[in-house]
């Protein structure tokens, strides 16, 4: 197994293990993204640009939320809030594609 699968897997086993013990919903909605592999957070991103119809590179909750839907993230509608409120630092009813990237890393 080539050294980048290898530490791809183990990372994806470590964030599986980690979620059962994280009680923050973004770290929470971190190691959901991480559990998927190197790729899971360039996913996350992906679904991103997909749901901002607009090109606005920004999204409103219920865009938000039918993204995290969409990528099988399982998080309850508070947790979903909670994480938008994080991300939305202006408090403007958005969250910022570009805040959003460094808010999940």
């Amino acid at each position: 197994m080539p050294g980048t699968a290898r530490h791809d897997r183990e990372m994806a086993i470590q964030a599986k293990r980690n979620l059962s013990k994280a009680t923050d919903p973004v770290e929470r909605l971190r190691l959901q993204c991480l559990a998927r592999g190197s790729a899971g957070i360039k996913g996350l991103c992906r679904v991103f640009r997909i749901m901002d119809d607009d090109n606005s590179r920004t999204l409103d909750f219920k865009e938000f939320v039918k993204g995290l839907n969409d990528y099988a993230v399982m998080i309850n509608k508070e947790e979903a809030q909670e994480i938008f409120q994080i991300f939305d630092k202006d408090g403007n009813g958005t969250i910022d594609f570009d805040e959003f990237l460094v808010t999940l890393r």
